[in-house]
């Protein structure tokens, strides 16, 4: 009885194990089905979302390229906006190629939001629909672009270069008031002991640079640029150091941005092939085509005039008439056609206020293929009534003070511009030269909005820099020139190409430079051209 009874617990025992292996068992493919079901869900989920973010990418790289392809399109005149398509990309299809770009309302003049926020643009609004499908699957994204063409008075700018820009004054220099804005780089370096102060926004489509573009830094002066704040912060930081898009932003509250901070070129919107310099030309996109007094002259004695129709006009006495100067920084005479405000009366003031359709009133048009050849504008100081605007391809030197009575909308649009002191004495150009010959007598003051030329930096020979924008042919030492306006520097001079010498040089000795921005954009000088900037101004993702 003992034996079996043993036996039979024993049995039962086996029993016991048996079943807890097979439940283990059970347990354990149970717990190996769902690993490999939550692996595979897993694996299935991770590829799903690599598709999702991979159409995403595709859809967001669609609505850049369009961006891009709108930007190309508008910057020609007369652009078509047709040419603003998707890409093509193997594997994808973009399945919403004819509602890719459409226009979101009608344009509207107002102040403008992005990267230059607060001037004042003609806005016209675009919508970008970037929709993606990688194909023989389901995965598909919409990206949408809010983009905004901005069409922007040039003249709102206080200083505006498509050139690179140097600021690098010997003496100290404060420039206050309009924008500073360059589409390719900005160099800030005031030699010895003077210090450059900037008042305004400064922005680059290229980079900022606290250096010389023109030799190896030496002695530097110090650069002061104001954040929002109005507290002067110096320049210790440029482009090439590291963190500057951070540290830029938190130094100047945003007042100082480059190409790293996403600063987009403004760019006048030409004809195909053209360059800027055209608006000094006679094409269809010139200020020529759009004024109504046109003066020319072949050898400097004869002169024709014609209003917008071509039609000859009759001349007062005395307008205009050759004269012969030296400039010493050409090294040559120039045989200039001097034009007298003050006799701008008449039927030259009525054909100067009747232009063409599309055109501008105030905009007289002058032009010599003499040899030597400029402009020179006298007795300025009082302008005709609603403003004028002198365009020339010729380079155009003004005399004495230019519209400092009434501050009229003034504009000065040439190969370069020179600035006569109200002492200057053609008899005391000549050449041997000595300061002492021909000094700047007097203050001077120049009210007008120029844009121009310069010969740019190349090597060891600098331009001149934006303080030397306005080119000077005197001792003016002692003097004053007070200037007020809007400097634009969008082409190198074609005509007056003399390398610029240094102050202490043999061509001039430097004035006080009292200058500051003033423009009033309700009242902008005939002609003022605009520049164009497109911008991204919004964007979503549409779940699909």
């Amino acid at each position: 009885m003992i034996k079996t009874r043993s036996f039979t617990i024993r049995r039962n025992e086996d029993g016991m194990i048996l079943i807890a292996v097979v439940l283990l068992m059970s347990i354990l493919a149970l717990l190996g089905t769902i690993s490999i079901l939550t692996t595979r869900t897993g694996l299935q989920l991770s590829s799903n979302y690599r598709l999702s973010q991979d159409v995403l990418y595709k859809a967001q790289g669609g609505a850049e390229y369009g961006l891009n392809r709108l930007r190309a399109a508008l910057n020609v005149l007369g652009g078509n906006t047709s040419s603003v398509v998707p890409p093509t990309i193997p594997g994808y299809t973009f399945e919403n190629t004819g509602s890719f770009l459409a226009l979101s309302g009608g344009s509207v003049q107002r102040s403008i939001t992005g990267q230059f926020a607060g001037l004042t643009a003609l806005c016209q609004r675009y919508i970008i629909t970037s929709s993606v499908l990688k194909n023989n699957t389901n995965a598909r994204a919409t990206v949408i672009y809010e983009v905004e063409d901005q069409l922007i008075p040039l003249f709102q700018f206080g200083v505006f270069y498509n050139l690179d820009m140097e600021i690098l004054p010997v003496s100290s220099m404060t420039f206050a008031g309009g924008r500073i804005h360059g589409n390719k780089d900005i160099y800030l370096f005031p030699t010895g002991v003077s210090t450059l102060s900037v008042d305004s926004i400064i922005t680059s489509a290229g980079n900022i640079i606290h250096n010389r573009k023109d030799s190896s830094p030496g002695t530097t002066g110090n650069v002061l640029i104001q954040d929002a704040d109005s507290t002067y912060r110096s320049l210790t930081i440029d482009s090439t150091t590291s963190n500057w898009r951070a540290d830029a932003l938190s130094t100047w509250n945003g007042r100082v941005r480059s190409a790293s901070h996403d600063i987009q070129s403004l760019n006048l919107p030409l004809p195909s092939g053209s360059n800027p310099i055209d608006i000094l030309g006679t094409g269809a996109a010139s200020l020529y085509a759009k004024s109504g007094l046109r003066i020319t002259t072949n050898n400097g004695v004869t002169f024709l005039a014609r209003d917008k129709d071509g039609d000859p006009v009759t001349l007062p006495g005395g307008l205009v008439q050759t004269r012969t100067f030296y400039d010493m920084r050409e090294r040559e005479d120039m045989t200039a056609v001097e034009v007298d405000i003050t006799k701008l009366t008449g039927t030259a003031l009525a054909a100067l206020h009747n232009p063409p359709d599309g055109g501008a009133s105030g905009i007289l048009y002058v032009s010599s293929s003499a040899s030597h050849a400029a402009v020179r504008l006298i007795n300025g100081s009082t302008l005709p009534g609603g403003g004028l605007s002198v365009v020339t391809n010729n380079p155009l030197y003004i005399k004495g003070n230019f519209n400092n009575v009434s501050n009229l909308p003034a504009g000065i649009f040439a190969d370069a511009v020179t600035v006569l002191s109200n002492g200057w004495d053609d008899n005391r150009g000549g050449w041997p030269f000595m300061f002492g010959w021909r000094s700047a007598t007097a203050n001077t003051t120049v009210n007008a909005a120029i844009m121009a030329g310069n010969k740019d930096t190349v090597g060891g020979q600098y331009s001149g820099g934006v303080e030397n924008f306005i080119r000077l042919l005197e001792n003016w030492s002692g003097r004053t020139l007070t200037y007020s306006g809007s400097l634009a520097c969008l082409w190198q001079s074609q005509q007056a190409t003399g390398d610029w010498q240094p102050g202490n040089g043999n061509v001039y000795r430097e004035p006080t430079r009292n200058w500051s921005y003033s423009i009033n954009f309700a009242n902008l000088p005939p002609g003022s051209p605009q520049v164009r900037g497109v911008q991204r101004v919004g964007w979503r993702q549409v779940l699909n």
